[in-house]
């Protein structure tokens, strides 16, 4: 067992160096602030750049290498292999990655971004070479990337005709992140054979790609052999109104699926993204720890000014998390989620679709592919997620490669939320689920495209889910002319504020095939909001019998109409559906603001309940969590456990209640603050 996989890493990342000597930041941040672990850039930074070279860095390494040892940090290298300073360009120029027009590509408005198929990699190679005989503990890899646009220089050029045999002018989208991905993977596994053929005992790992089109090349799948662990930005958070409550949870979920058993961390920065000299909230902070480790995430931390910047309250809680981590760590290692539901990002959608790209260092925010009558599968998914989690329902994050390799199978419930484009191979094997006694729930045109984002007409899981044939896509253009109604004597109903609620914007008309339920319809589109209601429409939801399995088809765009409007009833809707056909795992009158994340500890025989409040004053960033008192919860655990041991401060602990009979658990939380983690054993 590596190192890595026997601790749990606290990663301080000081992301600049200005003024301050780097044997201070050791000395005065690194050990008094309660890290293990370092991820060191500011030794050989330029600013906020930093660029490890034998020759000028190797004997100053060393002494800090001797230093940090001393005092038990471990020392992972910063190596930036996404961009470089004008020094090395001007010495360099045709390392730089050029747009369609021949122009340089800048990074940040004043560096460079560097074109891994250039004559740069062996320039980074021979420095990489002589890093891996220090006594480094790590290297991560900041990058690589292929900008958005991609790359037009003249070595880009050369490879991609070699490869495709025409011009990169005249590749097609496809062809152009098939090139990026190709050329990133490369990158990956030379870089992984120079490191691993020196010393295997150090941790190699890089910013992963997580719940975005694979934009820059970086798809997680490709390189994760290559790689002994998995990272992503999911506390890089460009905090405002409509930032979702979950940026780390959700990138923690994937990248644990991602990882096939290696260890996981999330990146969190400490400042207020996009301003660098700006922290975070305490409340903010905390939240994005409680997420990241909940789901078996380890913790970077980054800030990108100097260490002067941790006296704010968002850095003063990131130290008190430090602490608490520090002194409850066998709480985080080697625990796995329990849950029987899971919900699917689709590669193939995010890659060929119409979806979202979030703001990152990397990245531009902005939706791919067309928006006339297509949905979105990144809302949608984060649509379904916010449902799943505000409706205390466990559930995993899978994507094609659990449906290749039959992990799946595990599962009550796969939700499949506007998975547009689907491979034959992947079709097949979800109907292999279904009639093997699975259920699904699907959205909108899931199916209706192949994996490369090919109109195929209909969907590829029709027989599944109790589709005859479709006839169109009908959009409520004007807000306020849709609705949906609920059949009153369906169990969907039950909790529902009303029989007729608000429908989305667009829905597939569809015929149900013989013996499809129909517990809802849409009515037709109103000519104005302020009309008579059609009595007319068509159906809006099917729940068909497959196999020893079942197929649940809602016709519209929902997980994306609950992202953009969060319509309560689309919540118990779905929460009714899941709950249906899933075995109940966990229940509690908590808020919807207060996450609840179970673990299974196995080692030890334990589980671990992680609840963490995020119910703040009515506005983001959120300035202070709000207690909530006296919250209820049920547990249904696969044996009989004998105790509850709460790690955190709990007040009244008098009041602390807690029974198991057969499996089962009933909990009384007296109150919750911000974080608690309980212990059942």
């Amino acid at each position: 067992m590596k190192w890595w996989e026997k601790e749990f890493l606290r990663i301080s990342a000081v992301q600049c160096k200005y003024d301050e000597d780097s044997m201070d930041i050791l000395k005065k941040h690194v050990v008094p602030r309660h890290f293990n672990t370092e991820q060191l850039l500011h030794l050989t930074a330029e600013g906020h750049m930093a660029f490890y070279e034998e020759e000028r860095h190797g004997a100053l390494l060393d002494s800090y290498l001797a230093e940090a040892h001393r005092n038990h940090i471990r020392e992972i290298i910063y190596l930036n292999v996404h961009c470089f300073v004008k020094r090395i360009r001007d010495a360099h120029p045709e390392w730089v990655q050029r747009d369609r027009d021949g122009k340089e590509i800048l990074a940040y408005g004043v560096d460079y971004f560097a074109c891994i198929n250039s004559g740069w990699f062996a320039y980074f190679a021979d420095n990489l070479s002589g890093l891996c005989h220090h006594e480094i503990d790590g290297i991560f890899l900041d990058g690589p990337v292929l900008t958005q646009q991609g790359c037009y220089c003249p070595a880009c050029c050369d490879k991609f005709r070699r490869h495709y045999g025409k011009s990169i002018h005249d590749a097609s989208s496809a062809e152009l992140m098939e090139f990026k991905v190709d050329s990133v993977t490369e990158f990956i596994k030379k870089t992984h054979d120079i490191v691993k053929g020196i010393n295997p005992d150090i941790l190699l790992y890089l910013n992963n790609s997580a719940l975005r089109a694979d934009v820059t090349g970086s798809n997680t799948r490709k390189v994760e052999p290559y790689v002994d662990m998995l990272g992503a930005e999911g506390g890089f958070a460009w905090v405002n109104r409509d930032l979702t409550l979950w940026q780390a949870d959700s990138m923690a979920r994937y990248i644990e699926t991602q990882a096939r058993g290696k260890s996981t961390v999330i990146f969190i920065a400490g400042d207020h993204k996009p301003y660098s000299y700006y922290m975070h909230t305490a409340a903010e902070t905390k939240i994005l720890y409680a997420q990241s480790v909940a789901n078996g995430a380890n913790v970077w931390y980054g800030i990108h000014a100097p260490t002067y910047i941790m006296d704010t309250p968002g850095g003063k809680a990131a130290v008190e998390f430090n602490a608490f981590l520090e002194q409850n760590e066998s709480c985080y290692r080697n625990t796995k989620p329990v849950s029987k539901v899971a919900l699917m990002w689709s590669m193939d959608s995010a890659n060929h679709y119409s979806s979202s790209v979030a703001a990152t260092d990397f990245t531009q925010s902005q939706q791919l592919g067309p928006k006339a009558k297509q949905g979105n599968h990144y809302e949608s998914f984060m649509g379904f997620y916010e449902m799943l989690v505000r409706s205390h329902i466990p559930f995993e994050v899978v994507d094609e490669c659990n449906v290749q390799d039959g992990t799946i199978s595990k599962y009550d419930v796969l939700i499949l939320p506007t998975c547009a484009c689907m491979s034959r191979e992947i079709a097949g094997n979800i109907r292999n689920f279904v009639d093997n006694g699975g259920r699904i729930l699907a959205t909108f045109d899931t199916g209706f495209y192949d994996e490369k984002g090919r109109y195929l007409g209909k969907s590829g899981l029709e027989d599944v889910l109790g589709i005859q044939k479709t006839d169109g896509t009908i959009e409520y253009g004007t807000p306020g002319t849709g609705f949906h109604r609920i059949r009153k004597d369906s169990w969907m109903a039950h909790g529902l504020s009303a029989d007729l609620i608000p429908s989305p914007s667009l829905a597939v008309r569809f015929t149900p095939s013989s013996g499809t339920q129909i517990p809802g319809v849409y009515l037709r589109p109103m000519e104005s909001r302020y009309v008579a209601l059609p009595t007319d429409g068509f159906p809006a939801i099917a729940v068909h019998r497959y196999g020893k399995g079942a197929g649940v088809y809602i016709g519209g765009t929902a997980g994306e109409f609950y992202y953009s409007s969060t319509n309560p009833d689309y919540r118990c809707l779905v929460a009714n559906i899941v709950n249906r056909f899933s075995s109940e795992i966990l229940k509690t009158d908590a808020p919807g603001s207060v996450e609840m994340v179970l673990r299974h500890q196995e080692d030890k025989g334990r589980y671990i309940l992680h609840v963490i409040n995020m119910t703040g004053e009515m506005a983001r960033p959120i300035e202070r969590i709000l207690p909530v008192q006296d919250i209820h919860v049920t547990l249904h655990l696969d044996k009989t456990v004998h105790g509850a041991n709460w790690i955190t401060a709990v007040e009244d602990s008098d009041r602390c209640e807690f029974s198991c009979q057969d499996g089962t658990v009933q909990l009384t939380i007296p109150v919750v603050k911000e974080y608690e983690v309980i212990i059942l054993e």
